[in-house]
């Protein structure tokens, strides 16, 4: 039990003490001042497991939060790195970073390139892979005049001349990619309400506590001793432990399996918005498919 806390208490008080610093309360101040309290009252068991459950709930926050950044590095990897540009001048084709393409660029795609910008097509025919952006398993068919999505993959036999209309930083995949960086942002309204209530709520018990621990002492040290005990036992048993604990670690870690999944949620609030769905509508071929193309029959002839 003792090296439980030992083990586990140092990471608390840094955060609690860099937010009492601040002049603010949290949930780090609470699970602070409760292992203090149960190791006061020689409760080893219970300041053990206060302590061994929240640097769980911790190590289960970062492992969920280093999943999420995978499924974002792997989204981000979605964006091309650099673009085969024609030079205006000598009306060469040239290789340059994909964030220096300006607007009316020409671009060379061949097969198994990806689209550097969102642009249009002014030359060659092709199919393109989308399925990166839109769930389409089926390729796209691009002629001229056909606009295209930066991040998409150019899975035809032919090349595509494409012009520019947007820079790689305004194109679909660096939309999606700060629609993911948005969503790890934002609260749910239950994380919101956790932590306004820890803000309220942890002052009111310390304060209460303090009081039990120092105005009794005036009437004597054995009356002092009684309700320091009883203070003691007010931080401890006040900590809300399981409510602080669970709410982040849910949202964070569904929002991680979402994205590993290949699905976007905006945020806990709309992940909190989908346990309260009944009914979903699917307008689209092929938005229940695999994506996996399979043989189902070969007719010969001669």
């Amino acid at each position: 039990g003792v090296a439980s806390v030992v083990l586990g208490i140092p990471k608390i008080a840094m955060k609690a003490f860099a937010t009492m610093r601040r002049r603010q309360f949290d949930t780090n101040c609470m699970m602070f001042f409760a292992t203090c309290g149960a190791l006061a009252l020689q409760e080893y068991s219970e300041a053990a497991a206060v302590t061994f459950l929240f640097s769980i709930s911790d190590w289960l926050e970062t492992l969920s939060t280093a999943r999420a950044r995978n499924a974002l590095s792997a989204i981000v990897k979605l964006r091309p790195e650099r673009a085969k540009v024609k030079d205006p001048i000598s009306g060469n084709f040239v290789f340059a970073p994909a964030s220096s393409v300006g607007i009316g660029s020409i671009v060379s795609v061949r097969t198994g390139d990806k689209i550097p910008c969102d642009g249009v097509v002014v030359e060659g025919s092709s199919v393109v892979d989308e399925s990166s952006l839109t769930g389409e398993s089926r390729p796209v068919q691009k002629v001229p005049g056909s606009t295209v999505s930066g991040g998409t993959v150019n899975a035809g036999v032919a090349q595509l001349l494409i012009q520019t209309i947007s820079t790689s930083e305004n194109s679909a995949v660096a939309r999606l990619i700060r629609l993911v960086e948005d969503a790890q942002a934002n609260r749910s309204p239950t994380e919101k309400l956790i932590d306004a209530f820890a803000k309220r709520y942890t002052p009111l018990v310390v304060l209460l506590a303090l009081s039990m621990c120092t105005f009794p002492w005036i009437a004597g040290p054995d009356v002092g001793r009684e309700w320091t005990k009883i203070g003691l036992v007010t931080i401890v048993i006040a900590c809300p432990c399981a409510l602080i604990i669970s709410t982040p670690v849910t949202y964070v870690a569904g929002l991680a399996a979402a994205a590993q999944s290949g699905i976007v949620v905006k945020g806990g609030a709309h992940l909190e918005s989908l346990g309260r769905v009944n009914k979903i509508a699917f307008d689209k071929t092929g938005t229940l498919t695999e994506g996996n193309f399979k043989l189902l029959h070969l007719r010969t002839w001669g």
